[in-house]
């Protein structure tokens, strides 16, 4: 299928990217995003919309998850939503900060209602850089054939590096472990 426009274009908020399907328990299916208030010195949130049951289309209207940039570890920016339904609470996975620097890294909210609020959790972030790998982030959650939980994402490779961010960014893969909630 063809369109004409983008499903969702919030250009009083800097614009809409980094968007991210997501189906409940129920079969919904979902998108969620961020607004782009970092291209232009405002705020960035997270908002969710249903999508049609073919996936194509968004329904109703977008709903803002309650997530804003406005921790320190944070810094100018959230980015890169993505949800996770485990034992009845959503976990909304994000990235903050500089994705050029040692300090990008992937923290997350909670609910219990897809559609929010949301409640960063006290911890955040709870992948940051360590060992060889500077500035993890822009998230995603796979699950294997044994029903293992993997988080995929990207980091600089900190061998190459000294205080600033250059050399290979590539792909690393950590479990995802849930333990209390």
């Amino acid at each position: 299928a063809a369109s004409r426009e983008p499903l969702a274009c919030q250009l009083e908020l800097g614009g809409s990217i980094d968007s991210s399907p997501f189906t409940d328990a129920d079969g919904s299916r979902w998108l969620v995003w961020k607004n782009d208030g970092n291209c232009c010195e405002l705020p960035t949130r997270f908002f969710i919309q249903r999508l049609d049951e073919a996936g194509l289309a968004l329904r109703g209207r977008p709903r803002d998850l309650g997530v804003v940039n406005d921790e320190p570890w944070e810094r100018h920016v959230i980015e890169a939503p993505t949800l996770h339904l485990e034992d009845g609470t959503y976990y909304l996975f994000y990235s903050a900060n500089d994705y050029g620097s040692r300090d990008y890294a992937v923290g997350y909210a909670t609910s219990d209602r897809l559609v929010g609020p949301y409640t960063d959790a006290p911890e955040n972030p709870i992948l940051s850089s360590a060992g060889e790998a500077a500035g993890p982030g822009h998230q995603s959650i796979v699950s294997d054939d044994d029903g293992d939980l993997w988080m995929a994402y990207h980091a600089w490779d900190a061998s190459r590096i000294g205080d600033s961010v250059g050399g290979r960014r590539a792909l690393w893969l950590d479990a995802l472990v849930f333990e209390d909630g």
